[in-house]
């Protein structure tokens, strides 16, 4: 690697490219933003009062707003009060040293803008231009006294109902909640599958590496909770489903009596019983709880007989007649023996599968069950 090539690795962009989606969604967001906080501005014109009026840090708040809206920087409370309480100490300041040189107003307006911000949990970048822009412009700013407040109010608060709206109509989340206590719900990734950290754990760990700005506590348990869920995957990766299934296969016909079915179920701690036909391929299956259902339901009708029906047509008679097709249900799901088993994973996880079945061809060769995979995973580990 030559100088200029770690030099650029060093000094070169951080951030990955956006996707095209990305890049169209916030650019023509911040357009619309700009273009209605303008309409206001220009409306305003017409009616003489002066109030409402572009300045520039609108157009960093735009920034945020549509283009990282996830960020805490970019929230209503930040956007609004950030920008106002910049411009309302900023306005004190000068009214307190009206005769201050330009260089240290401006450095102390900057600097008590960002702490009062921080103060107040209302941190926003372009709080810090609007404190600088009203030191600057004092001569044309400061005519307007205390009613410099409602523009950097109004036309911000404009600019974040828009975003809210566009973000909305868009289907992208804006609007961020505080917060929960440590107690909370553990946070979940978009696939459903939960992380084992609390609201408050993930906060700790945004203030122990100083994102507490960068992140929201929702966006770190979703960013962990999918690491967590692809580190998983590759290290399944290289393994298929033909080496974790269970080949020892207990097996039924459509044509099983349900006698022989219960006999099965009674002999082995199993759930489901896979159905195939004379060739071996997989055509259904058969639940215990299905079975025992049907049973329960067999002996209420035999109860609700009267003594006359039962001595005409004894129960003993429907039990050979009853085969596994009468309580068969579809396959539920079907992979091949090379099919890696890191794509099972989220099924498996979910308590609805039973067992997957694993197929050479059409041909049922195995099952894979929750217990395989666990034992997989603990074979790994060890």
């Amino acid at each position: 690697m030559t100088a200029l090539q770690a030099l650029w690795q060093r000094l070169g962009p951080v951030s990955t490219r956006p996707a095209r989606r990305e890049l169209l969604r916030a650019a023509l967001g911040a357009g619309l933003g700009m273009a209605i906080v303008g309409l206001l501005a220009w409306a305003d014109r017409f009616a003489h009062t002066g109030l409402l009026f572009l300045f520039a840090p609108l157009g960093a708040t735009a920034v945020l707003v549509f283009a990282v809206p996830s960020s805490p920087l970019a929230q209503p409370w930040n956007c609004v009060v950030g920008n106002t309480l910049s411009a309302l100490w900023t306005l004190t300041l000068l009214h307190l040293a009206p005769t201050m040189p330009l260089p240290l107003s401006a450095a102390l307006a900057v600097g008590g803008a960002i702490a009062l911000m921080l103060a107040c949990r209302a941190l926003h970048p372009p709080g810090g231009a609007v404190a600088l822009l009203t030191v600057l412009s004092a001569p044309s700013l400061l005519p307007l006294g205390w009613l410099l407040l409602v523009p950097m109010a109004v036309m911000t608060a404009c600019l974040v109902l828009a975003g809210v709206l566009f973000h909305r109509a868009t289907g992208r989340a804006y609007l961020h909640r505080p917060a929960a206590a440590p107690a909370a719900v553990a946070s979940t990734s978009p696939k459903g599958s939960k992380l084992a950290l609390s609201q408050g754990d993930l906060q700790t760990l945004l203030t122990r590496f100083d994102q507490s700005y960068n992140l929201t506590p929702d966006d770190l348990g979703a960013l962990l909770a999918a690491a967590e869920e692809e580190a998983i995957q590759r290290r399944f990766a290289s393994i298929t489903c033909g080496q974790v299934m269970s080949s020892q296969l207990l097996t039924i016909t459509a044509q099983t009596s349900l006698e022989a079915v219960a006999d099965l179920f009674h002999s082995h701690l199993i759930k489901s019983l896979p159905v195939v036909d004379d060739k071996g391929q997989l055509t259904g299956r058969v639940l215990r709880a299905d079975l025992f259902d049907w049973l329960w339901q067999g002996h209420r009708d035999q109860q609700q007989k009267s003594l006359w029906q039962r001595l005409r047509k004894p129960s003993s008679q429907r039990s050979p007649q009853a085969v596994a097709r009468d309580l068969m249900r579809e396959p539920e799901l079907c992979v091949q023996e090379s099919t890696p088993v890191g794509e099972l994973l989220h099924e498996l996880a979910s308590h609805t599968v039973q067992f997957i079945a694993v197929q050479r061809g059409p041909l049922l060769v195995g099952v894979i069950t929750r217990s395989d995979v666990i034992r997989t995973l603990l074979s790994i580990n060890s």
